[in-house]
Formats: structure tokens, C-alpha cells, sequence
């Protein structure tokens, strides 16, 4: 069976359309999680060093439940910490800041994620610069977190968001590019709907550097609420031997409860249908 988790936020977050399923104090967002019957968070999280952490996975571990990742896209919408600012003292920032995501990681032990931090490259004529920014950027980040037993997870984004590193493809080849042990690849399906021409070739590509996956169905909606075909996207999971999570991030609706529920009862679901027909094949 997969491991599930789920996208969480533990304050208030600006954006009701924001792809994160439960939103509140970490007890509450336990509780249901639980109830739910996920194996783990992924924590959406801002200027982490504000929280009590020792309290925070206290609970987390009396639900049953593990911290699976901390996602870092709010430090741009809400601090405007950008990894490709043509400003140095920004983009410095940006770093700093991650590596506070990095500690804290290592005090709880979970990886962090780096995607739409990354944003625009704003101007196409100075590519290579931008692209080199970036580079560095992770570069320094894995470094940094490497002895403390982290990983750094690339997630490829949807190109009206961030314009590189969109499909699969690109992301893999940028992954083993870093030569770092600790980058891999954080596979989107809501962004890989868009991207990608032939979504199951891109999986079996980044097949050996794929550590990650977030489900989340058209328009952001639970799994099962839109288009995405989950059944072949787990199909092609087990094909390649996927032994990571697959997390939830979707928009809360109709509520965030429900939006939890309904994705994770379609998930196991399309698990079991899958296992059936994958045993019954090897039966033939």
C-alpha cells in the first residue's frame, strides 16, 4: 500500500483557492488527518522558526500521524522570497530562508520542497543567468542540508506560474545535473495534466530520481473531482516501484474535511483496483 498525506496549513492562509486541505491549529489538522486515515502532513509553511516544534510533533505523533515535508511557496506569495530577484539582498533572503525550512527539517525529520520560489525568469535574453541563479541556489541549499539528513525535492510547476522546469523531463535532467544525492524529483499531477505530452513516459523518465508525488485533480479539486486518470498514474507508480508518499493538495471544497475525505477514499480505491487487475495479470 501507498503512504498518504495530506497538505496542511497551521494558521490562516490569505487565499481561500490556495491547493491546501486542512487549515488550523495543529491539533485540529491532526484530528481530522487522522479520522481521515492519512499517514502524514505536509506542512505549507511560512518563516517556520515562529512555531514550537517540540509541541507541534508531539501531537503529530500522538495522531499516528509523521511530518512529511514542509512546502516553502508561501515565502514568495507572502514575503516576496524570490530565487531568481535581480536583486542579490533578495534572492540572499530567499536562501536564508530556506535553509530556516532546512533546520527546522532536521529537528523534525522531513525534507523541504523548493518549486514556485523559483518564479519567472523575467527576461528571456539573459536565460543562462537566471538559470545559473537557480543552479546555485539549490546547489547551496542541498550542501547545506545534506549532513543533516535532508533532502531538497524540485517540483515541476505549471508554466503560468513559473516559466522552466515544467515538465518531468526538465526536471529530471535538471536533478541530475545538481550531481547531489539529497535533490530529487517532486512529481505534480495537476501540473503534469498541462505540461506533459505523455504523462506516463515522463513518470517512467524521472522514474529513478522521483522521491515525491502530490495528487490533485483539474481545477485543484480532490482526487476523483476532475479528469486526472489516478488509476494509471498508480499503475505506473507500482510499475516503478514508487515507495514514497503520495500527498493530497487540492482546495478545500466543499470543506476541507470533505476535500480530505473524498481524496484519500478515491485514492485507496484506485489502489485496489489497480492491485486486482496488476495480480490478475500475473495470474495469466
Amino acid at each position: 500500500m501507498f503512504k498518504y498525506g495530506v497538505a496542511v496549513s497551521l494558521n490562516t492562509v490569505p487565499s481561500v483557492t490556495a491547493p491546501i486541505v486542512l487549515r488550523g491549529p495543529i491539533e485540529e489538522i491532526c484530528r481530522q488527518a487522522q479520522q481521515c486515515g492519512y499517514d502524514g502532513i505536509e506542512i505549507q509553511l511560512e518563516n517556520p522558526k515562529q512555531y514550537d516544534w517540540a509541541h507541534i510533533q508531539s501531537v503529530v505523533k500522538a495522531h499516528g500521524l509523521e511530518i512529511i515535508a514542509f512546502a516553502t511557496g508561501r515565502e514568495l506569495g507572502e514575503h516576496g522570497l524570490c530565487l531568481l530577484s535581480d536583486d542579490e539582498a533578495v534572492r540572499r533572503a530567499a536562501i536564508e530562508r530556506i535553509k530556516d525550512h532546512i533546520d527546522v527539517a532536521s529537528e523534525v525529520g522531513c525534507h523541504v520542497i523548493v518549486g514556485s520560489m523559483r518564479k519567472h525568469i523575467p527576461d528571456q535574453s539573459q536565460r543562462e543567468k537566471y538559470l545559473a541563479y537557480h543552479r546555485d541556489a539549490i546547489l547551496e541549499l542541498a550542501d547545506y542540508a545534506k549532513d543533516k539528513g535532508v533532502h531538497i525535492w524540485v517540483e515541476n510547476i505549471l508554466s503560468f506560474i513559473s516559466n522552466f522546469l515544467n515538465t518531468m523531463k526538465e526536471v529530471e535532467d535538471f536533478v541530475v545535473e545538481t550531481g547531489r544525492d539529497n535533490v530529487g524529483v517532486h512529481m505534480d499531477t495537476y501540473s503534469m495534466n498541462m505540461e506533459d505530452n505523455d504523462i506516463y513516459a515522463a513518470m517512467r523518465y524521472c522514474a529513478p530520481h522521483l522521491e515525491y508525488v502530490h495528487f490533485s485533480d483539474t481545477a485543484r479539486r480532490h482526487c476523483g473531482g476532475g479528469n486526472v486518470d489516478f488509476q494509471s498514474t498508480m499503475d505506473v507508480l507500482k510499475e516503478i516501484d514508487y515507495k514514497g508518499y503520495i500527498t493530497v493538495e487540492c482546495i478545500p471544497w466543499p470543506t476541507q474535511f470533505d476535500c480530505a475525505k473524498r481524496s484519500i477514499d478515491y485514492m485507496r480505491a484506485m489502489e485496489t483496483v489497480v492491485d486486482i487487475r496488476r495480480s490478475a495479470s500475473l495470474m495469466q
